[in-house]
């Protein structure tokens, strides 16, 4: 019984004499390239995420244009003309209980207020877009296809 102790008393020593050889840690290059790899792989997945934020943004504005554009047809067949104005759909009407739109929802996503124009028969409802530039290529209009054809 003693030798069995002894083997493994040898056995313990050895084993410590190779974690302290191993103790001597990653050098300076090792975790530099560790760091390089991790900077990479968040880098390319920011890249991809801040990508689909943009076009999410882009989709709500569209949807956000065509609700508004539904209300003002309601507010049409209620009063037999659109609005002078988007605001006129913020404000409480006599008789009703409150506001057909609230007045943040008459903003596009990038806190620009939509641009809006009664012409007689119909009406203009525009987003300024991304670059917040109104009559660039990036305006998203209420009937207009991808293209930017009506």
């Amino acid at each position: 019984m003693g030798r069995i102790f002894l083997r493994i008393k040898g056995w313990t020593e050895s084993a410590k004499r190779v974690v302290r050889k191993g103790e001597e840690g990653m050098t300076l290059i090792e975790i530099m390239v560790v760091i390089a790899i991790i900077g990479i792989v968040a880098g390319a997945v920011g890249f991809g995420v801040t990508r689909y934020f943009a076009q999410a943004k882009i989709d709500a504005c569209k949807a956000q244009i065509d609700n508004i554009a539904n209300h003002l047809e309601m507010y049409l067949y209620e009063h037999d003309e659109y609005p002078g104005a988007l605001d006129e759909l913020a404000k409480k009407e006599k008789g009703k209980k409150k506001a057909i739109l609230k007045k943040s929802q008459l903003k596009d996503p990038w806190k620009k207020k939509l641009i809006y124009g009664n012409e007689g028969d119909g009406y203009k409802l525009c987003s300024s877009g991304p670059d917040k530039k109104e009559g660039s290529e990036d305006d998203l209009c209420y009937g207009e296809d991808e293209e930017g054809e009506e």
